[in-house]
């Protein structure tokens, strides 16, 4: 056959196994260490806008309570989920899902809700921590002063490269200067000022 490539043979395709599922106990930790970071982040816009849109002094107890504040508001959050949950029923999965595919699916949407309320008693743990709320707080503390120092260097970046786009002013500057000191002053005044000539 002129013009026509041969395919190569590749094989035929086979599904790769199943990977298990993820033990209960890892997917909570995972998945409180998420929502921390959610509220790290909550409390640093906290910081932010205390500091500069409000200019208040830095109050490590009204930081605190905050903290424990979002952490009981993400806790809520996930018990909400765990009740609609178990209370939306089974999901139904496609006839022509592999059975194993299929148990598996089914598995993970029985322990979906039992995942939540764990993840909201964790939560409920660390905003009780005394150490844990103070971490949480310092951590906050430090990513805001870091995001202030970057937005202060790229301001000040900013305004320096608008003064290096005009390179030539020192250029132009030094002959303007030159000009000025070749310039006789006496010269230039006008007889009405009464200098001599």
């Amino acid at each position: 056959m002129i013009g026509r490539k041969r395919r190569a043979n590749v094989g035929t395709y086979v599904d790769p196994p199943l990977a298990p599922l993820a033990p209960t106990e890892r997917i909570v930790d995972e998945g409180a260490l998420i929502y921390v970071a959610s509220a790290r982040m909550a409390l640093t816009n906290h910081i932010i806008v205390a500091a500069l849109g409000e200019h208040a002094d830095y109050e490590p107890e009204v930081l605190r309570d905050a903290a424990r504040a979002e952490l009981q508001r993400l806790a809520a959050d996930n018990d909400e989920t765990a009740n609609r949950l178990s209370g939306a029923g089974a999901t139904e999965f496609l006839s022509d899902m592999d059975e194993d595919l299929a148990r598996q699916k089914r598995e993970d949407q029985r322990r979906r809700p039992q995942v939540h309320r764990l993840i909201a008693d964790a939560l409920r743990n660390i905003a009780r921590s005394d150490i844990d709320v103070e971490m949480l707080v310092a951590q906050a503390q430090t990513n805001a002063v870091d995001a202030m120092f970057r937005a202060i260097q790229a301001r000040l970046t900013t305004t320096s490269s608008a003064e290096a786009a005009d390179a030539d002013y020192d250029t132009v500057r030094a002959q303007r200067i030159d000009d000025f000191m070749q310039l006789d002053l006496l010269r230039a005044l006008p007889d009405s000022a009464g200098a001599p000539r």
